[in-house]
C-alpha cells in the first residue's frame, strides 16, 4: 500500500496521524535561542497556544523541514518496506519544504542501490486546512487501492479544487509576522485602521494564491461569515468531497465555541458532510496569529 508523507504545516486531526501513521515532516520553530522540529505533537502544540507563546511578545522564527531531516524519515520507512511514497508539502511559494522534499528524494533513489523506490513529491499549493483536505482526499485514493503515481497525479489535479479560508483576528500581528520575513504586503496604516476600525478580514488561499475576500467588523462576526460560507456551500450541494476542515490557533475545545461553528455543524449534519476538527499547526498560527480559524473546502468556484 501507499505511504502518505505530510509535513507539520497540515492540519490534520491527530487520530489520523495515528490510525494511518503518517510520518510528519518537522518545520522548525525557533523561540529564542531554543530551536526544535514541529511534530504535530499535540501536548506540545497545547503547550505553546496554553502558554500565549504564540503572540507579538515573543521572538518565534518558523523554518523548513531541512533536507537531512526529511531524508531520513524516507530512509526509516524504506527499512520498513514501503517503496511507493507520496509525500506532500506546504505551498512552495510559501516555504522551501516542497524544494527540500525533491532533493531528499534524489538523494534517496541515488543510493537505493538498484531497490526499486519510488518517491512521489506533491507541492499542495495550499496552506493549513487546505493541507489536511487535501491530504484526506490522498487518503481516500490509497485505500481505494491506486499506486503512488496515480495518486500524486490525482491530487495534483484536485488541488486545484480546493479553497482555504481563514479568519484573521489581528491584522496587525499578520502585519508583523509578515515584516519579520520581509514581506510587505500589508502596509502599517492599513493595519492600524483596521485594528482602529476593528475590522477583520477572511483571507481566501487558493493554489493561484492568497487574497482578501471579505472583511467584517468585529471578529465574532468575521467567523460567522466565514463559517456561512462554508454551510451556504454544504447547502447548495457545491462540495466535490463532503468533508471540510476547520482548525483553531489554539485549544480545539474552544472551536465548539466560535460565533458560527455550531450552525456549520448543523448544517453538516443535515447534509451527511463530516466536518474535521483540527488543531492548527504552529507555523499556521505563529503567522497568522493565536485565536486564528481557517477552514478548507473543496468546489468548482471559491
Amino acid at each position: 500500500m501507499v505511504q502518505l508523507v505530510v509535513d507539520s504545516g497540515c492540519d490534520l486531526p491527530d487520530e489520523f496521524l495515528r490510525k494511518f501513521s503518517i510520518p510528519v515532516l518537522p518545520h522548525t520553530v525557533s523561540v529564542g535561542k531554543d530551536v526544535f522540529g514541529d511534530q504535530r505533537n499535540p501536548a506540545q502544540m497545547a503547550h505553546f497556544y496554553t502558554l500565549s507563546l504564540v503572540d507579538r511578545s515573543h521572538q518565534i522564527v518558523t523554518g523548513p523541514a531541512p533536507t537531512p531531516e526529511i531524508e531520513g524519515i524516507l530512509q526509516e520507512l524504506v527499512r520498513k518496506g514501503q517503496t511507493d511514497i507520496v509525500v506532500q508539502t506546504i505551498n512552495a511559494t510559501n516555504s522551501p519544504t516542497y524544494a527540500n522534499a525533491l532533493a531528499a528524494a534524489e538523494n534517496l533513489a541515488a543510493g537505493a542501490r538498484g531497490q526499486s523506490i519510488r518517491v512521489h513529491t506533491v507541492d499542495t499549493h495550499s496552506l493549513f486546512a487546505g493541507q489536511g483536505l487535501l491530504a484526506l482526499y490522498s487518503l481516500s485514493l490509497i485505500r481505494r487501492g491506486l499506486d503512488g503515481s496515480q495518486v500524486a497525479t490525482r491530487t495534483e489535479e484536485f488541488r486545484r479544487k480546493v479553497h482555504g479560508y481563514a479568519a484573521i483576528k489581528d491584522v496587525y500581528y499578520v502585519r508583523a509576522r509578515a515584516r519579520s520575513k520581509n514581506e510587505n504586503s500589508i502596509s502599517w496604516l492599513k493595519a492600524m485602521a483596521a485594528r482602529l476600525l476593528k475590522l477583520n478580514p477572511i483571507l481566501s488561499m487558493h493554489h493561484e494564491g492568497s487574497t482578501v475576500t471579505d472583511t467584517v467588523r468585529g471578529y465574532d462576526r468575521c467567523t460567522e461569515r466565514l463559517f456561512r460560507l462554508a454551510a451556504d456551500k454544504i447547502r447548495g450541494g457545491e462540495l466535490l468531497m463532503p468533508s471540510v476542515m476547520v482548525s483553531i490557533a489554539g485549544k480545539i475545545t474552544d472551536l465548539d465555541k466560535v460565533p458560527g461553528f455550531e450552525a456549520l455543524q448543523k448544517a453538516a449534519d443535515e447534509h451527511d458532510v463530516k466536518i474535521y476538527k483540527s488543531v492548527m499547526s504552529l507555523s499556521g498560527g505563529i503567522n497568522l496569529g493565536p485565536g486564528t480559524v481557517s477552514l478548507a473546502l473543496a468546489s468548482d468556484q471559491p
